[in-house]
């Protein structure tokens, strides 16, 4: 028995308590912990799955209330929708007699207020039912087409659902992206009170163009952002700078971020995560650049080594296995749960390994 294995199999014989943790540590797909805009339920949510949809208007009985006009999906509400039409909103709607405003319930059986319906908005929706029964479950290829085709809308509802639906994509579902919105846009609505929710993915999107404007504006977050206890989106800029510098970007992260000591680790993990999304898409050259980095940020901060397995486990990436096993013989990560969360890793690495070996 080698000593790794020895190391492994002793630290597995922790209490089931601790191997629970790290199983739910380990291997589990997780939302992009570095959104600051967490992907919520979009109007297409509710189109394609929501118990009862419909476009109100104002009731002709009642002008301060909505009345049932249209239903999308499943019944009518019984009860008043729990909403008033304001002045402002009841002279919009006189004005504009064929809009709607789309209205879902909740599982709680509430009412939710989804968006006010023009002409543009309507097209949409009778597009996503028309369409939405040949699409793949979840969210597929089709439905990334249709919103990616509308980031340039000049309707600003609609360009803001494309831009939630977009950010609902795995990263290489967006990197295929033709993107509409020109460069300074993307630029300047980064720092927007409006576009701030929509910043992560912005930052995704200015990664993707190539462009030197986006260079200088990731460049200058990631240097400011060294002198930060805290650094929100840090990881889409990451991302979006080893998008746009391959194997440099990653050289330039290790240099202002990963090779300090002083950075706190959560807000690395960030960094982390950028590093395993793009291991998962990357040339060879560039798997060997992220790689190398990471190796050295584990020996010289073992601490770092729990976030390398959760990040690129998550993914069932095993490809740090290497460094993340000499870590362990080290004995750098005295934690037990660190320790299995590695052990953990570096065993499904090993596994992974011998796979490929006799498959070979």
């Amino acid at each position: 028995m080698t000593r790794l294995t020895h190391i492994i199999q002793s630290t597995q014989k922790l209490a089931y308590p601790l191997a629970l943790a790290t199983m739910l540590a380990v291997g589990s797909a997780n939302a992009c912990a570095f959104h600051y805009y967490v992907p919520e339920q979009t109007a297409v949510d509710w189109l394609i799955d929501g118990q009862d949809v419909i476009l109100a208007r104002p009731s002709a009985d009642n002008k301060f209330a909505f009345a049932s006009a249209r239903i999308l999906r499943g019944n009518a509400p019984t009860e008043q929708l729990p909403y008033l039409v304001d002045s402002v909103l009841r002279k919009k709607m006189v004005r504009n007699p064929d809009d709607y405003v789309l209205f879902a319930r909740k599982r709680d059986g509430e009412w939710e207020h989804v968006s006010y319906v023009n002409a543009a908005y309507l097209s949409m929706i009778e597009q996503v039912q028309a369409e939405a029964v040949n699409w793949d479950p979840g969210y597929g290829a089709d439905r990334f087409a249709m919103f990616a085709a509308l980031l340039n809308h000049p309707d600003p509802a609609l360009k803001n659902l494309a831009l939630r639906e977009i950010d609902k994509a795995p990263y290489v579902m967006l990197r295929q992206i033709e993107l509409s919105i020109p460069v300074e846009e993307l630029a300047r609505e980064l720092w927007s009170r409006q576009g701030y929710p929509f910043q992560s993915v912005r930052i995704l999107l200015l990664g993707l163009t190539d462009a030197d404007a986006a260079r200088d504006e990731v460049y200058n977050f990631i240097n400011r952002s060294k002198d930060w206890d805290w650094a929100t989106n840090l990881g889409a800029f990451a991302t979006a700078l080893i998008e746009l510098d391959g194997g440099n970007g990653v050289n330039r992260l290790e240099n202002a971020l990963l090779s300090d000591v002083a950075q706190p680790l959560d807000k690395l993990e960030q960094v982390v995560e950028a590093l395993a999304i793009h291991n998962g898409t990357g040339s060879p050259d560039l798997r060997t650049a992220i790689a190398g980095a990471l190796t050295r940020m584990v020996a010289l901060r073992p601490e770092a080594a729990p976030m390398v397995a959760r990040q690129f486990g998550n993914r069932n990436d095993w490809s740090q296995g290497g460094a993340l096993a000499q870590v362990m013989q080290n004995k750098g990560v005295t934690d037990p749960i660190d320790q299995l969360t590695i052990a953990n890793y570096v065993g499904r690495a090993q596994s992974s390994s011998a796979k490929g070996s006799l498959e070979n």
